[in-house]
């Protein structure tokens, strides 16, 4: 059987990700998700705790969940990527890695890729020299790949592109037997406001989800649980950053002098969007302050890439359950599925304190990593 995977948020899992998942599945293949936790990629809380997000992944067709830890979740894209595609080589038997983009094929995506593996003498010139101007990175990076490729650096003006490059990155990097696929996203633009046919992007269906709108015709499950959105943070990043001192902004993942200057001068806001407003600058993206402000909070401050030291299985179908029992003699990593088992790791000891944040501000008792037991095997396989 082909074992293929996919990199997600599920934020939420919507009729899109069905789309994905139906073409995984197809020709009897098995399908894996490493999925972020509780925070993700573009600074923020998850709208759905990762247990519940989990689960409802396996009803709708995933058979294996995997854990993407917060230190890759709530990180860079490239550490991002970077984190989940060396889980998942890890991990042993995942055959293909899967992921939608608008530029359907990966000839492009590839040459990009590997410009920006090697670096050559014309690209790093043009992108210190349009940093120096004041452009923000991925401006910077996007006009060096130009100076090198021309037209084909205009793919990197779409968001799933620019994390396929990513993901494409790691496969190189780490020499991964991992073979990339890409397909084309089902109807709507990633972000896009505009919504097909039962089809809508995961931030458009969080902006209906905080007016109380229904989303019931764009995801493929009843929507029963409660979301959780950022401002609930707001009061904890606040006092936070209204006592934290320089040398503890620069500690933190992604900040440095200049972010944490300006972030102390806008401590005196009350919201995590207000800081963000009177913090803003071109230089550096929103999803960046953000980042910082969750990692202020969360008290992690690994600024450097940090090898996947194990394997977290959040939930699983009978397939699923056949997988781990296949990984159990080819992963490179130990594998489990109870926070018990890890927990002299420092990795999901970060893991810990990230939930035991996330459900103080919903009203939740702390120790859940400990607590939870992943789902019985599903009947999706």
């Amino acid at each position: 059987m082909t074992i293929r995977a996919t990199i997600a948020e599920f934020n939420p899992f919507h009729n899109g990700h069905k789309h994905l998942v139906d073409k995984m599945r197809e020709n009897g293949g098995v399908t894996v998700a490493i999925m972020s936790g509780n925070y993700v990629q573009r600074g923020g809380c998850s709208v759905y705790d990762k247990f519940t997000r989990a689960r409802v992944a396996v009803q709708c067709g995933i058979d294996l969940v995997l854990e993407l830890p917060l230190v890759y979740s709530l990180a860079s894209a490239e550490y991002f990527a970077r984190g989940a595609v060396d889980t998942l080589t890890a991990f042993g038997v995942i055959d293909e890695l899967w992921f939608g983009s608008e530029a359907e094929k990966l000839d492009g995506l590839n040459v990009i890729a590997d410009l920006l593996i090697e670096e050559p003498e014309q690209f790093k010139t043009v992108l210190s020299e349009n940093l120096r101007q004041g452009r923000g990175f991925a401006a910077a990076r996007k006009a060096a790949v130009q100076a090198v490729l021309g037209e084909t650096a205009d793919l990197m003006d779409e968001p799933n592109n620019i994390l396929g490059i990513e993901y494409l990155k790691a496969i190189k990097r780490g020499s991964s037997p991992i073979v990339p696929v890409t397909i084309p996203r089902a109807q709507v633009g990633h972000d896009s406001d505009e919504r097909g046919e039962n089809v809508a992007s995961a931030r458009s269906l969080r902006e209906s989800m905080k007016t109380g709108e229904s989303i019931e015709s764009y995801v493929p499950y009843p929507t029963v649980f409660e979301p959780v959105f950022s401002k609930r943070f707001d009061q904890l990043i606040s006092y936070r950053l209204k006592i934290a001192s320089p040398q503890e902004l620069m500690a933190l993942p992604d900040c440095n002098e200049e972010i944490a200057m300006r972030l102390l001068r806008a401590a005196g806001s009350n919201t995590l969007e207000s800081i963000i407003a009177a913090a803003h600058t071109r230089a550096y993206a929103d999803s960046r302050l953000r980042r910082i402000l969750f990692n202020l909070i969360l008290n992690n401050r690994n600024k450097d890439y940090l090898e996947p030291t194990y394997v977290r299985a959040l939930a699983f179908s009978k397939k699923g359950a056949e997988v781990l029992r296949m990984a159990d003699g080819r992963s490179s990593l130990p594998v489990a599925s109870r926070g018990g088992a890890l927990k002299d790791h420092e990795i999901f000891r970060q893991e810990c304190r990230g939930t035991d944040v996330y459900n103080l501000v919903i009203g939740r008792l702390g120790g859940e990593e400990f607590l939870y037991v992943p789902t019985s095997p599903g009947e999706n396989g």
